[in-house]
């Protein structure tokens, strides 16, 4: 039989390809794994590559190193009887159609009773209801495939209509990407090559695969998974930061208000970096201008103080206790020789192992910007931070997808993601906004630059949030992640970038870590994990 079927469907008629690389199994029965090992063992030649879930129908991707008709007379082999069946596409798309077992069923007019008993017993159909319009719901034998059962029904003279019931995937239609005037201009979620209508310092395709992730997951982002941010302050009048941040707190002032301070005498060293920080994580979709990554997510803002032990433990213990399922944290101490004191290092791995109940929270941070090894102690250089063993350490790679020559680096080095770098792009972000009095009398205006946005940011500052983001949209697609699995999937989805003779034979390069962030295909594994929980 060909792997074709045309059948009369609807007011039209619809043309079904039998796969051959996907079978279906009812991922409620009690015979599932029992079906998916003979799937994957009767013949010795597959392999289950992926799932997905259609309601109470899973498909299978199935790897083979046959042709599509060894496959094709396996899964006609084990049809039904581990409740196995064949899965069809309708187009090239090849979207999943499955046949649920299910058929409607009318008969011409004046068809007798005597002929359509006839028919149902020939065609070992069950009869499962009479609907309201005169057609019947029946069943198909279980060792049949129902699409080739309407097929045969369908050159029956006293047949009017024989239709198998299909499950398909369903699609949300109300997700767009977002349209805020600046998205064209960051790069770093999705790089055309083009974007800002230039290319002299972009390659297509350099970028976290930001936008491709969010279409994936239908959204933007879950708001029961938080993002904390630790930084020097944060403008929350700004539109893109405005109304989702929850138990802000201001460690300096010992109060809840974290907006950041001007500097009377140097503007450009004003409390202006955890603006830009946030935006890059959760800048809001359509309140403003730019998108952050996890634009869905909430966000706990804190407001550091000194950088003395005790402080530092108190931040992530606040962290912890407020829920955070992901810190990020772009900065670390001003000196090139800097260990943990244990007081720090202890109250790290408390939020990263207790927090989120148990699972744990992310904590991301900054490699750094110096170009020096982040663990080499013989040459006073060492970043305690980046080199905590429960953390993940970011490092940054520029929009020609090359390695900025700023970013730290290390066996310590866990993943890299797109951000400034000499020959290449700045990021755009959030900046602070409104004006101050200097110490002259000027008024001069809040921020890295005058407006609400800055197109200059970068470093590894710019990498860290990005991350964090992305972290955001991994646990929004499987909630039930913990910390450290949702750092192997960074390392196993990483794209490898730049020089491939920089990766070692595990797959680790000392400038790039695993390789650059691929927010896309880290959702999808945090996805396929889920279903296979």
């Amino acid at each position: 039989m060909s792997n074709i079927l045309n059948l009369r469907y609807g007011s039209g008629s619809l043309a079904l390809n039998k796969s051959s690389t996907l079978a279906a199994v009812h991922s409620g029965s009690l015979l599932q794994p029992a079906a998916e090992n003979q799937i994957a063992t009767r013949s010795g030649s597959y392999q289950i590559r992926n799932r997905s879930d259609l309601g109470n129908i899973r498909t299978l991707g199935v790897g083979t190193r046959r042709d599509s008709k060894s496959f094709e007379s396996t899964i006609d082999r084990l049809l039904r009887p581990a409740e196995i069946t064949n899965v069809y596409h309708s187009s090239p798309d090849m979207v999943p159609f499955v046949p649920t077992g299910t058929v409607y069923l009318e008969f011409h007019e004046m068809t007798n009773e005597q002929t359509r008993n006839d028919l149902i017993t020939r065609h070992h159909l069950k009869l499962v209801r009479s609907e309201f319009d005169g057609g019947l719901t029946v069943r198909v034998d279980d060792r049949r495939d129902a699409v080739e059962v309407c097929a045969a029904l369908q050159l029956e003279p006293s047949v009017r209509i024989a239709e198998p019931d299909l499950s398909t995937e369903g699609e949300v239609k109300g997700f767009a990407v977002p349209n805020d005037a600046l998205i064209d201009h960051e790069w770093y979620l999705e790089n055309t090559g083009l974007n800002g209508g230039d290319s002299s310092d972009l390659k297509a395709g350099a970028d976290a695969r930001v936008i491709a992730a969010w279409r994936l997951l239908q959204g933007f982002g879950s708001p029961d998974v938080t993002i904390g941010i630790i930084d020097d302050g944060f403008d929350l009048s700004h539109p893109d930061l405005a109304d989702r941040s929850v138990h802000p707190w201001d460690f300096m002032r010992n109060a809840a208000n974290v907006a950041p301070e001007p500097n009377l005498t140097s503007p450009q060293l004003g409390n202006w970096h955890g603006t830009a920080c946030a935006g890059i994580a959760i800048g809001a979709a359509g309140a403003g201008n730019i998108v952050g990554a996890a634009p869905g997510c909430s966000w706990i803002p804190v407001r550091w103080s000194s950088l003395e032990p005790i402080e530092i433990a108190k931040w992530f213990d606040y962290m912890r206790e407020r829920g955070a399922s992901i810190v990020s944290c772009s900065w670390g101490a001003r000196a090139t020789n800097y260990p943990l004191s244990t007081r720090v290092a202890k109250a790290i791995s408390r939020c990263a192992i207790e927090g989120r109940e148990g699972k744990g929270s992310i904590i991301v941070f900054a490699a750094g910007n110096e170009g020096r090894n982040v663990n080499d102690p013989a040459n006073a250089s060492v970043n305690g931070f980046a080199i905590h063993p429960d953390i993940i350490a970011v490092g940054a790679s520029d929009s020609l997808d090359e390695y900025a020559s700023y970013s730290n680096i290390g066996k310590e080095i866990w993943i890299c993601a797109p951000s400034s770098s000499d020959r290449g792009r700045g990021v755009t972000t959030a900046d602070v906004t409104g004006e101050f009095i200097d110490s002259i009398g000027a008024t001069r205006p809040l921020g890295y630059v005058p407006g609400d946005y800055n197109e200059h940011f970068g470093k590894t500052s710019s990498s860290c949030p990005l991350v964090a983001g992305i972290c955001g949209l991994v646990l929004s697609a499987n909630p039930g992640l913990t910390a450290a699995e949702c750092r192997e999937i960074l390392k196993q989805t990483a794209r490898r970038i730049g020089d491939l003779g920089s990766y070692d034979a595990d797959g680790h390069s000392r400038l790039f870590g695993y390789g650059c962030v691929h927010a896309e295909a880290a959702v999808a594994e945090a996805k396929t994990r889920l279903l296979q929980a």
